[in-house]
């Protein structure tokens, strides 16, 4: 199969006639700038010929094991908090707490998708393996020609960040699961004066604070990493805005020159475009 055959053209194309004729030069004019415009190896033309591509193909995200296994954990800890919370008003904070994370959990992993490459993003307002990559590439650039040339590439890193704190997640889950482990052993059932059953769990205060604490802990962690990444890539789009209105007061011709410094252009820009001059 080629990639041409994907089109699925169903047409006698001896009815396009004339008009179906590629003419030399504009033949020799494809195939330069095909040539001149990047590198295609056979097996990416393979890929598309085959088919229509699936991301997870060829990209992966490094946290999903660890946040898929939290939310196992996290989740059974809400199941089991709600159980026991009417014999322990303590554990209705857990189940809050555990609701909490599951949610960021699942922006996390949505977040960390976008930016691993395997979602689609079509905004540019959002962190993902294309728009911020390039803008960070562009970004690199630009810090060089206002003189911040940069000897590192936390510029383009700067929206991934959430992808680079492995041992952290790592860690997290296995407490995350000794404390599901903990306090799916510790429930117990008892019975009240009218005979009614109900649950409770023998943990002590001490233990469900700490069981609080973390889950909180975790929480942030996961928040605070993906606002950074959201927070780098807003920023870095706003710079890109700002540079480029910036940099149209370089190189200004005649007109334009005249309409900003006699017409529009505040005294402000007016001094500045003065002292491009000396």
């Amino acid at each position: 199969m080629t990639i041409f055959n994907r089109y699925q053209l169903n047409f006698d194309t001896s009815r396009f006639g004339d008009a179906d004729n590629l003419s030399p030069n504009a033949s020799n004019t494809i195939n330069l700038i095909a040539s001149s415009s990047g590198t295609i190896y056979p097996w990416q033309a393979n890929c598309i010929a085959s088919g229509s591509i699936v991301r997870s193909d060829y990209l992966q995200n490094p946290t999903t094991i660890n946040t898929n296994s939290m939310l196992v954990s996290v989740a059974n800890i809400a199941i089991n908090s709600l159980a026991v919370s009417n014999a322990n008003a303590q554990f209705a904070t857990v189940f809050a707490y555990a609701n909490n994370l599951i949610i960021s959990l699942n922006s996390f992993q949505s977040h960390t998708d976008n930016i691993s490459g395997l979602n689609i993003v079509k905004s540019p307002d959002v962190p993902s393996y294309d728009y911020s990559f390039n803008t960070g590439q562009i970004s690199l650039i630009n810090l060089a020609k206002f003189n911040e040339p940069q000897q590192n590439t936390d510029i383009i890193l700067g929206c991934f960040t959430s992808l680079f704190i492995p041992d952290i997640l790592k860690a997290n889950d296995e407490q995350l699961q000794i404390f599901n482990t903990q306090l799916s052993n510790s429930i117990a059932i008892g019975t009240d004066v009218y005979g009614n059953t109900y649950y409770y769990s023998t943990l002590t205060s001490s233990q469900v604070a700490n069981l609080e604490n973390y889950i909180s802990s975790t929480t942030t962690v996961l928040n605070t990493r993906r606002t950074q990444d959201w927070n780098f890539h807003q920023n870095s789009m706003q710079i890109l805005e700002d540079e480029s209105f910036i940099q149209q007061f370089s190189n200004l011709g005649g007109t334009q020159s005249y309409l900003l410094n006699n017409i529009i252009g505040t005294p402000n820009l007016v001094a500045n475009l003065t002292s491009n001059i000396t």
